[in-house]
């Protein structure tokens, strides 16, 4: 009898490892009607967060230093990345698990980390990162990529 083809596992049915990347999933805030710069606001340092100017900010002009190519950014994005992540209590051990991954994905762009990476980002261990962000709850937009 000839091999049968396997048709590919609904992505619910898939279980996430430490080794599977996650990011944040933009649309998430969206279908579920979540305010994501309410929350960016949260993880802005003292002085930005309390800062007048930022109160209607939206898009700024960012040029890239190494190709100085000029895109749109969210305003509060540039501070959070400029300012606020250098800052040593951006991320401390009080940080919780899930505030600190979005911090990191905000930080790198959203460039797809696993909670192996992510734990020596953030200083916790990577079967605790899998715990907060790889069951069937989706926190903040965390999501796992699978191929």
């Amino acid at each position: 009898m000839p091999d049968q083809p396997t048709a590919p596992r609904p992505l619910r049915l898939l279980k996430p490892t430490v080794d599977t990347p996650f990011h944040i999933d933009f649309e998430w805030w969206e279908r579920n009607q979540r305010e994501m710069r309410v929350y960016l606001r949260s993880h802005l340092c003292p002085q930005h967060r309390e800062a007048e100017e930022l109160q209607d900010i939206d898009q700024i002009d960012w040029v890239n230093p190494h190709t100085a190519e000029v895109k749109q950014m969210d305003g509060l994005v540039f501070y959070l990345r400029s300012h606020c992540s250098k800052q040593a209590d951006f991320i401390t051990p009080n940080t919780s698990v899930v505030d600190a991954i979005f911090r990191v994905f905000m930080v790198n762009g959203n460039e797809a980390m696993t909670p192996n990476q992510l734990a020596d980002k953030i200083g916790k261990n990577a079967e605790l990162i899998l715990k907060a962000i790889g069951g069937r709850t989706v926190y903040k937009g965390l999501r796992p990529i699978f191929d």
